[in-house]
């Protein structure tokens, strides 16, 4: 079995380079097909055997807590769950199911990756067909959503989704799917932080005030239902801190020393969270005129470079943005993200010697982040405007009606950012995506 898995892994690695250089339109419809099958098989075959210990047995007692009137954030020890409780409803929803649980855990996973594959084409412009189906193919959602189990997609599909309605000038919706992203699991705060339009306060503090909506009905809920100390919870949700061992500099530096300094609380993550910070702002000051999703895109980059504690799933906040925005660099990242997460998930040298396999590849994928945020920045800033999706008038009368396109909001014309093998995207209104 684990000489299948592998190679599913790798054809699903030639298959999403080939669909990026074949130039593929595949309706997004079909590609979500093609995902789905995908998920669904690599699930099978690998749930019973593969699927950790944090999604096998935390995500479930989540459920069972819910499902008994408890508050998870109080009956579980730190480091088990440290997030709101719209997730162990939703555990609670899929423990009810009657399927095994390895695989019950994986539908909300798999449906929301189900979710990103439209939101991929979407943001593509008028590439999107193709990068929908490279999204699709992609072996990183097969080990991170069909594999593992974990959060990651369900909050992108709200963080995403919430960046779409706010390039449809709808900044209240938009807050509230990303205040909903952040109710899912806590790091998605970052892409609410990098598409505020400091410029436009007024619609900032809207999407904002949209943001507030999820979060605070999750916390009153618990309150109502499972008891929440509200104060307990907040505290145990800010205190949280990845796990330090084998990510580039943190773990370089600790194979150096032995290790010492290993763990949640390692004496590294104070100044790795000093290097979050400015990495972030950096990246923030450096995109400021870029659109929303770009600026996502960079802070996101800019926390997986700069991070010390480190989960596999980790590769995966940037997945989505990476296939629907980068050129190149988008298929170094998931190529490599992907490898070094087999090995990971897989443990093919062996418990000891992995960790030190990890720390040496970690700078590859480290150095592909990189790659991406260059990339990007060195593409043409819009100054004053944000790119929206709204429907691109036909060329002529008898013109079909083409696919959503992006335009800037006061010129209703094309936008020169972002380029996909070398063509503009929206360059035309008039060309069907």
């Amino acid at each position: 079995m684990i000489i299948a898995i592998w190679l599913v892994i790798a054809l699903s690695t030639v298959a999403m380079i080939a669909a990026g250089f074949s130039r593929n339109r595949v309706p997004v419809a079909v590609s979500v097909v093609i995902a789905a099958m995908l998920r669904v098989v690599f699930a099978l075959m690998t749930s019973q055997r593969y699927t950790p210990r944090d999604v096998r047995d935390y995500f479930r007692e989540t459920a069972e807590l819910v499902l008994r009137g408890r508050e998870p954030l109080q009956f579980m020890p730190g480091r088990e769950w440290n997030f709101l409780e719209l997730m162990p409803y939703v555990h609670a929803l899929e423990f009810s199911s009657g399927l095994p649980w390895v695989y019950a855990v994986k539908i909300a996973p798999i449906v929301a990756d189900l979710v990103l594959v439209w939101l991929v084409s979407l943001l593509a412009g008028r590439d999107g067909r193709t990068r929908a189906l490279q999204y699709a193919v992609n072996p990183l959602s097969l080990l991170v959503v069909s594999l593992h189990g974990q959060v990651e997609p369900v909050a992108l599909a709200f963080a995403l989704g919430g960046i779409v309605l706010l390039k449809k000038e709808r900044p209240v919706a938009a807050g509230i799917l990303l205040g909903a992203a952040v109710a899912a699991k806590t790091w998605p705060i970052i892409i609410l932080l990098a598409v505020l339009p400091l410029r436009q306060p007024r619609r900032a503090g809207q999407i904002v005030l949209g943001s507030t909506v999820v979060p605070a009905a999750c916390l009153l809920s618990g309150v109502v239902f499972l008891g929440t100390n509200v104060r307990h919870a907040l505290t145990r949700i800010v205190s949280y801190s990845g796990y330090v061992r084998e990510w580039t500099w943190s773990g370089t530096y600790m194979t150096l020393f032995r290790h010492v300094g290993a763990g949640y609380d390692s004496k590294l993550s104070a100044p790795a969270t000093i290097l979050i910070v400015a990495g972030v702002a950096t990246a923030l000051w450096l995109f400021r005129r870029h659109p929303p999703e770009a600026r996502a895109l960079a802070a996101l980059c800019a926390v997986l470079a700069c991070t010390a504690g480190f989960g596999i799933q980790y590769l995966f906040w940037v997945l989505p943005l990476t296939i629907a925005l980068a050129g190149a660099g988008r298929y170094w990242y998931a190529a490599m993200a992907s490898g070094w997460a087999a090995i990971a998930y897989l443990l093919p040298f062996g418990t000891y010697a992995t960790p030190v396999w990890l720390t040496g590849l970690s700078w590859l994928p480290a150095s592909a982040l990189v790659a991406v945020i260059v990339e990007q920045y060195r593409m043409p800033a819009r100054i004053g405007t944000e790119r929206r999706l709204v429907p691109a008038l036909p060329a002529s009368p008898y013109a079909p009606r083409p696919d959503m396109a992006a335009v800037p909001d006061r010129q209703l014309a094309a936008s020169t950012h972002g380029r996909s093998d070398g063509q503009h995207r929206g360059r035309d209104p008039s060309v069907p995506g």
